[in-house]
């Protein structure tokens, strides 16, 4: 019912699911489409109920009138109840145009950037690039090369999160040993899951999952990406820190070799321009888990995982913390705030206390010394909006300062 009524093509047949959920969930129906599809695609994940036998013939079915190709995708995803709460986000494969190796210029060159508004920040083998979220909030990803490295910069609109993934990747051992290392490209798949962005490689076809960068279908399923260090901050903090530092230059129009009689797309790239309803305001588009109200749902906050624990700390109550120590499966850890987000040290070697302020001497994008003398390595984290982070880690502790 809830797929039926993402996609229904007749007002008749939308009303008749509305009813089913009204009837079966006992929520009221809102009566707005967006308003409905989010309440009972929670309602329905609040469950975490298998769906039914026939229920997989079903939803490929229904997905393949979309396109055919999205039926094959989805019959690479093994469980059925993850089957149910991926939906389409509204474009085919690759409708959300990703930037292959743009075209990058000097900071100092980008006089059209605004002081306060949000890049993403990647520094790789001592070389740094500044990804305007201006930019990429039209494109969502950046297959690039970063000292060398190939990397792609993948931006989730939806839940707000910048992801650094190394392009290179080794697949597991199989019967024949393990395979050759390829490089991956990666585009928009046009699939959901919980209101996170599912992407596709080039290579393998395989779908994976944004914030975990865990392979859920295709080839290498079960699979996990390397992640790189990034940063969510402001264009003053960024160039202030890497003055020699490159941004992206403003992409020209996007053409469409395969469908030559398709219009050339011209985005705006203005500051705050993509999505900006949708940040104005507290709703969300798709379904996402019943998230506990300890944040706002779209507030930003700095998520860490290791060794079976996870912590959430919110962005505004870090900035006006300032540097603070946490204990997060063991493991002692310090987050340093940036203007728009953070960034986390490794203090495996140091005793610290959970949620008590840092004594902070120096502070670099790579290192941050104690007062004591101790040198802490950088740590990757992931930065979104709350819901997002609640979403894949249901039993987080947080923090709120």
């Amino acid at each position: 019912l809830l797929d039926l009524h993402r996609l229904a093509q007749s007002s008749a047949t939308d009303d008749k699911a509305i009813s089913a959920l009204e009837s079966l969930s006992g929520i009221p129906a809102v009566g707005n489409r967006t308003d409905d599809f989010q309440n009972y695609g929670q309602w329905w994940q609040s469950q975490k109920q298998t769906p039914s036998q026939g229920y997989r013939e079903w939803k490929l079915g229904l997905y393949g009138m979309i396109d055919d190709e999205f039926a094959d995708l989805l019959a690479g995803v093994p469980d059925d109840l993850l089957l149910s709460e991926i939906h389409w986000g509204g474009v085919l494969r690759g409708g959300i145009p990703e930037l292959n190796n743009p075209d990058r210029l000097p900071v100092s060159d980008a006089d059209w950037m605004e002081p306060d508004e949000l890049v993403l920040g990647a520094e790789v083998n001592g070389e740094a690039v500044a990804y305007p979220v201006r930019i990429l909030g039209h494109h969502e990803m950046a297959n690039d090369v970063i000292a060398g490295v190939p990397v792609s910069m993948v931006y989730c609109t939806l839940c707000r999160t910048g992801l650094l993934f190394d392009r290179r990747f080794q697949p597991e051992a199989g019967e024949d040993g393990a395979g050759e290392e390829i490089v991956l490209d990666f585009q928009t798949s046009g699939l959901l899951w919980s209101t996170n962005k599912i992407m596709i490689d080039k290579q393998s076809d395989t779908l994976w999952q944004h914030l975990s960068g865990v392979g859920i279908a295709g080839p290498f399923i079960d699979q996990s990406l390397t992640q790189l260090p990034a940063v969510t901050t402001t264009w003053e903090d960024w160039v202030a820190e890497h003055p020699d530092s490159e941004t992206l230059e403003i992409p020209g129009p996007i053409f469409f070799p395969e469908t030559p009689d398709r219009p050339p797309l011209v985005y705006p790239y203005e500051a705050g321009g993509a999505y900006a309803n949708y940040y104005e305001n507290p709703d969300v588009w798709f379904p996402i888990f019943d998230t506990p109200d300890d944040f706002e749902l779209k507030a930003s906050v700095m998520g860490i995982a290791h060794e079976g624990e996870s912590l959430a700390v919110g962005v505004e109550a870090l900035e006006e913390a300032g540097p603070t120590s946490f204990v997060v499966g063991g493991r002692p850890v310090v987050l340093v705030p940036t203007v728009g987000g953070g960034r986390a040290y490794d203090g495996t070697d140091v005793e610290l206390a959970d949620g008590a302020a840092a004594d902070v001497a120096d502070a670099t994008p790579e290192t941050l010394t104690l007062a004591d003398g101790s040198a802490l390595p950088r740590l990757i984290i992931t930065q979104s909006f709350w819901f997002a982070w609640f979403g894949d880690h249901q039993d987080t502790r947080t923090w709120v300062g």
